[in-house]
């Protein structure tokens, strides 16, 4: 079968090459995905299609667990220790009187149950760099263009791409395995019409500081557990509100001086307060739950702003056993609230990489894919559509707090060990993985827990509403 884009058979063609792998997207996550590729298959000819470049958003500076142990395998553990802050977990702000800006009484969430293993803040445009001159280094090749037209072979030959340099001139490139890493612009799955409509749909804005005052983040009455154990700036700060939550993430500039990532998620169908695309709007909006975070950024001075716009999409399918791949927002969004994006692609890198392991070996590699396809499907889909049904509840701190916990154990207490274990990308373990954890049960289970959080929360502010009632009563009889 051959899928073809030929809107540019005017330009001149020029030579053409090959590689045993081709890469599609030169962002992080296709760079990332050639390092390690080169590092399991040094032999073997690698190349990534770089667009073109220009400033294009960047976010994900939040690192996890997962993560981490993926960018260690691929020797990055100093240069993340020597370049980067330390990430003290995932601290969440939960404000009980969420509808009174006056109100700076929170009850803060510092890094529930984490596991003790390193994480990160990142400043993304340092690492992209990094990883990039690393794989510059180690003879991947990088091919400055634009994909204009993919020949899909499904016969077992070679895939053909064909590449726009910025000049205008054409060149075509075969590969035997092809990964689309290309983000929001979807080579593939918009080829072969594998998007899927998400009806819920989420805006995002965001933008990064400097010189700003960091101490304003404690300027609030903080409800927590006596903390000794690490500085409580040096994590990723969550603020919910009504329909949506507010990221704080601290990083160093490429010169070693702080900067801090703000950005606000929202759900477009929840949230109350309008449209959020400039600062201005930004501060508005925010200044109405969280009048501390709009302090903080009166404080310094703005570097930057981006906005997505109903950014969420899923795709049909990721692997195929015509050895093309789907890896990271190329194939399925996921909600940034638990930072697991670069967590997800390093799990579809390596399982690639299992997947030529196996193909290398000689082994019949249709069934693996498949199993592959369905156990990712199943995480992407099961920790995004939860945190899709927990914007309904977010200016509920009581509830929201209690299905963040939910979810948070599962992720450090499920997902994590089967990670760490290899699980998800061995055969065998992910036949069993995907027998107890089909993405239908998992999102059963996950209603069925939010439906008795519910009923809990209800109970709780009823029998708050009681006591404060006989509270009252008890002052006037005493005066």
């Amino acid at each position: 079968m051959v899928f073809k884009i030929d809107e540019f058979a005017d330009f001149e063609t020029r030579r053409a090459m090959t590689s045993d792998v081709l890469v599609m997207g030169g962002g992080a996550t296709g760079h990332l995905a050639a390092a390690y590729l080169r590092m399991r298959f040094p032999n073997m000819k690698l190349g990534v299609v770089e667009g073109p470049h220009k400033n294009r958003p960047i976010v994900g500076e939040s690192l996890v667990e997962a993560s981490v142990d993926f960018m260690f395998e691929l020797g990055l553990g100093a240069y993340l220790v020597e370049n980067h802050y330390p990430k003290y977990g995932l601290t969440y702000y939960f404000k009980p009187n969420i509808d009174d800006p006056a109100d700076r009484r929170y009850v803060v969430d510092e890094i529930p149950m984490a596991p003790q293993i390193l994480s990160f803040q990142i400043n993304r445009f340092t690492f992209d760099r990094e990883v990039r001159d690393r794989n510059l280094k180690n003879g991947v090749q990088l091919i400055d263009g634009t994909v204009i037209g993919v020949d899909i072979n499904s016969g077992g030959g070679l895939h053909a791409v064909t590449v726009q340099d910025p000049t205008g001139g054409r060149q075509t490139v075969s590969a035997r395995w092809l990964v689309d890493a290309t983000g929001r612009n979807r080579v593939l799955a918009k080829q072969l019409q594998l998007q899927e409509t998400v009806k819920e749909q989420k805006n995002v804005f965001w933008f990064r500081l400097i010189n700003f005052n960091p101490e304003i983040l404690s300027h609030i009455k903080a409800l927590k557990k006596q903390n000794r154990a690490y500085v409580p700036y040096f994590a990723t700060h969550h603020f919910f509100g009504n329909g949506n939550w507010i990221w704080c993430i601290p990083m160093r500039s490429p010169e070693n001086q702080p900067l801090i990532s703000i950005g606000i998620t929202y759900r477009k169908d929840v949230y109350p307060h309008g449209e959020v695309r400039t600062m201005e709007q930004f501060l508005e909006c925010v200044g109405r739950e969280h009048p501390v975070i709009v302090e903080l950024v009166r404080s310094g001075a703005v570097v930057d702003t981006n906005f997505y716009g109903a950014y969420m999409w899923e795709c049909r399918q990721r692997y195929s056993a015509d050895r093309w791949y789907i890896i990271g927002d190329a194939g399925d969004t996921v909600d940034p609230l638990y930072s697991v994006g670069l967590a997800l692609s390093s799990l579809q890198i390596r399982q690639i990489a299992a997947i030529i392991q196996r193909e290398l070996n000689g082994c019949d590699t249709k069934e693996f894919t498949r199993d592959l396809d369905t156990v990712i499907k199943a995480f992407q889909r099961s920790v995004t559509r939860d945190t899709t049904r927990l914007y309904e509840c977010m200016g509920d701190a009581y509830q929201c707090h209690l299905r963040v916990h939910l979810a948070v154990t599962k992720l450090f207490h499920l997902g994590l060990p089967l990670v760490m274990n290899d699980y998800l990308w061995d055969p065998l373990g992910v036949k069993l993985v995907n027998w107890f954890s089909s993405l239908e049960t998992l999102e059963a289970d996950s209603k069925s827990f939010q439906d008795l959080i519910r009923e809990v929360a209800a109970k709780w502010l009823s029998a708050l509403h009681v006591c404060g009632l006989i509270f009252s009563k008890s002052s006037a009889g005493a005066g």
